[in-house]
């Protein structure tokens, strides 16, 4: 082992080397010296005291080549590129010119940052021969504050708490010397000055003011004569008129329509309360293949033609209308041709260019696995858009896929098997009892779905013969970034069985009966009912995963359904959690009542232009009430996994302390979770895709609640820190704009079920899969 370390250590060195050693001195000297062509070898700033280095990088256009990890002299693309010039990066020659308007920019940027005395110089210094360092000498000078801000020409606005709002949601202004006048004491910037404009364009061109732009409010900044660094900048606001939407035209095309003009099979004109303001009118205009209810088109719109111009409820209505499935926008505007406003009469009309998707639609997919083993599997699918004419899509379809497990006996080694079926039917507003709210604003892209899905499973402990889930969920967004669901209503009936070899391995290795009985307790046919809220707040890029975070919480109740059932509709003395089976087993169906919860919040720091920081924590709690003590095994929580905790195989972390080869029932009821990473590019579109290396860390574990009968693996305050499971390790990812491929090597670092001296492979796990782990 310390032999395959010492190798490796000395691998790394030679490919950190590896362009001295590789590219001579005087290699690019030789090449270019007549043409006086040098290799910027390091580019530096010094004097900046108030502003990084790495900020000042994305300034300036001079640039080093890439090093491997940021260590000196470890170009390792460049020497790739003196092999092949298909390969690695070109060098980065000196270009003064270029230099030259680097010196501009830097003097620019610190002066939108308030530096107005800031002065920039710059030194080429020859390191060697054909190689030099480029440094800019910074003197910063003392910023500049604005010491108040005052605003002029601000319009009554329609609604008085907007007036209100006007001020006090100002990112500039803080405490009040008069109505207009506001402290500041804030350093002085453009970005700080332009989000100030442009909010209050936005709230103007909400209350009316569609003609507002740029050039509308002008900043006037003046100093103090005595004291030069202190401004005061005064905002002169001129609104222009008032404007109201006018008359709403929709053309709806075909599919296969390509004209330029639509050619008109239906049109439909909808005037008067509550849809407009006599005499505004809503035309619907529609291609004869497009079967689709006018009522589909402008119950999209949010606002009311003849009512007040808000540019919020304008573009909200256009959101609406690119996120219906069933069609595409092909263009919005205020003008029939799409051009420019006419702001010379009162009433701007809204024109909506759509067309249908196909009705029908066919998809199949291939795709590769791995959790337990590896494997793969197919799937294909039907889709239907605008069943009924309103919009709705209705999707049926089935996938299988197999893994294959390996072990080292032939007992553990096996083929799992998994085949689903789903009917999926959505409508695009909110159904009964949410259907007041489908005009909303604060209830975006509503959407109503009726699911139900059969599966069967295998596991290697155990099958699910048959699962059957129906699901009646709603959901909407508020903003851009937040979205609401509401699952309320699902039924679950599931109808497991342990595998003989699980039952054997139980019984030759537990002698106490009464836990061999209530560990098979898991596998019997259970029927629940669950009600769930999630709440879901996301900033950041679905594929990229780079800036911005991600926050999910949930609760749910189960089991009320069923219990009600067994409570007021049967006959029986006493409760026994459990209803007439209509099961394959011919046994009682049980139930669990329980409320779970669970808070899931990651984060990504940009931390410069090739590196990402991200973290992600998770925490989730699971409490039976009632006659019930077990949480049903497929609403627990569970630990491991390429999206998990990557030291351990799906299912194989915890509960607690105990060795995943003795764990009397799977899954817990309590779960604490935190994972780090680091994601660094050390090559972008090489073979068309960036390359990225990451470093993480990731720790937790899950436990028995406080109602478990098993007291081994239940969370104690005192103990649960050192019953924390850590796994690290490095990856590749493979990035393309649209998918991320992920390869990991984790390993153990602190083990709770194997001995010390395991050895480094029984103490690591490779993983890969589809997108960041989190």
């Amino acid at each position: 082992m310390i032999l395959k370390t010492y190798l490796f250590i000395v691998f790394l060195a030679v490919l950190i080397i590896l362009p001295e050693v590789f590219i001579p001195v005087n290699a690019y000297a030789q090449e270019n010296e007549q043409s006086e062509e040098l290799l910027v070898r390091s580019v530096r700033f010094d004097g900046n005291r108030n502003i990084r280095n790495g900020t000042l990088r994305t300034v300036v256009r001079t640039q080093k080549n890439r090093e491997i990890f940021g260590i000196p002299g470890a170009t390792l693309w460049l020497a790739l590129n003196r092999i092949s010039s298909a390969l690695g990066e070109p060098p980065r020659f000196l270009d003064r010119d270029i230099v030259g308007r680097d010196i501009e920019r830097l003097q620019t940027f610190y002066e939108y940052n308030g530096f107005f005395d800031a002065r920039i110089d710059t030194t080429i210094e020859k390191i060697r021969s054909g190689r030099v360092r480029v440094i800019f000498s910074i003197d910063e000078g003392e910023p500049s504050f604005v010491r108040t801000v005052a605003f002029s020409g601000v319009p009554d606005l329609e609604d008085e708490r907007q007036n209100e709002r006007f001020y006090s949601r100002s990112v500039i202004a803080r405490s009040a010397i008069d109505d207009t006048t506001f402290n500041v004491n804030r350093q002085y910037s453009v970005d700080l000055i332009s989000e100030e404009r442009n909010r209050i364009i936005n709230i103007l061109r909400r209350n009316g003011y569609a003609s507002v732009q740029r050039d509308s409010i002008r900043v006037l900044v003046r100093p103090d004569p005595d004291e030069p660094k202190e401004l005061d900048i005064l905002f002169r606001i001129r609104p222009g008129d008032i404007y109201y939407f006018g008359d709403v035209r929709m053309d709806l095309r075909a599919p296969e329509s390509i004209a330029e003009n639509i050619e008109i099979a239906f049109s439909d004109t909808v005037s008067g309360e509550p849809l407009t303001i006599e005499p505004n009118k809503i035309f619907v205009n529609r291609e004869e293949q497009t079967r689709t209810r006018p009522s589909t088109l402008y119950n999209r719109i949010l606002f009311k033609p003849g009512e007040r111009f808000n540019n919020d409820l304008y573009l909200s209505s256009v959101n609406q209308f690119q996120t219906l499935d069933m069609l595409v926008l092909r263009q919005f505007s205020l003008t029939e041709d799409g051009g420019l406003p006419d702001y010379s009469q009162k009433y701007l009309p809204v024109y909506f260019d759509l067309q249908t998707l196909p009705r029908h639609q066919i998809r199949s997919e291939l795709f590769g696995l791995q959790r337990l083993g590896l494997g793969a599997g197919a799937g294909v699918s039907y889709r239907n858009n605008n069943l009924l004419q309103r919009g709705e899509q209705l999707e049926i379809g089935v996938n299988g896929s197999f893994e294959y497990v390996t072990g080292s006996s032939s007992a553990q080694r096996q083929v799992l098997r998994n085949i689903e079926g789903r009917v999926n039917y959505a409508l695009p507003f909110l159904a009964f009892p949410f259907a007041s709210l489908n005009n909303n604003p604060n209830f975006l892209n509503p959407r109503t779905s009726f699911q139900f899905s059969a599966a069967r499973v295998n596991q290697i402990n155990f099958n699910i013969d048959a699962n059957f889930r129906f699901n009646i969920q709603f959901e909407a967004s508020h903003n851009q970034s937040t979205r609401s669901f509401l699952d309320i209503l699902e039924l679950e009936w599931i109808d497991a069985s342990a595998t003989p070899e699980f039952i054997n391995n139980i019984t030759e290795n537990i002698s106490d009966t009464l836990q061999i009985q209530r560990i098979l307790e898991d596998f019997r046919p259970q029927f629940n009912s669950t009600l769930r809220y999630t709440f879901r707040n996301s900033t950041t890029h679905i594929v990229r995963r780079d800036r911005g975070f991600y926050l999910e919480s949930s609760i749910e109740v189960s089991g009320n359904l069923p219990y009600a059932i067994e409570r007021f509709a049967l006959d029986r003395d006493t409760l026994q959690s459990t209803i007439p089976s209509f099961s394959i087993s011919g046994r009682d169906l049980a139930y669990s009542q329980f409320v779970k919860g669970s808070v899931d919040f990651r984060r990504y720091y940009s931390l410069n232009q090739n590196t990402v920081f991200a973290f992600r924590g998770f925490a989730g709690y699971a409490y039976p009430f009632g006659q019930s003590r077990v949480i049903p095994l497929n609403r627990r929580f569970f630990a491991g996994g390429a999206n998990d905790i990557r030291g351990w195989d799906p299912f194989r972390l915890g509960p607690g302390g105990i060795d995943e080869r003795e764990v009397p029932i799977n899954g817990g009821d309590i779960k604490l979770a935190g994972f780090a990473e680091l994601r660094y590019v050390f090559s972008r579109n090489f073979l068309s895709t960036n390359w990225i290396i990451a470093a993480f860390t990731d720790i937790g574990n899950i436990w028995y609640g406080p109602r478990s009968e098993f007291t081994e693996g239940q969370f104690k305050l005192d103990t649960f820190l050192d019953e924390l499971a850590v796994g690290s390790g490095i990856g590749l990812r493979l990035d393309w704009d649209f998918v991320v491929f992920r390869i990991d090597l984790a390993y153990r670092m602190r083990d709770l079920g194997n001995e010390p001296g395991t050895n480094f492979l029984q103490r690591s796990n490779f993983h890969f899969g589809i997108g960041h782990s989190f």
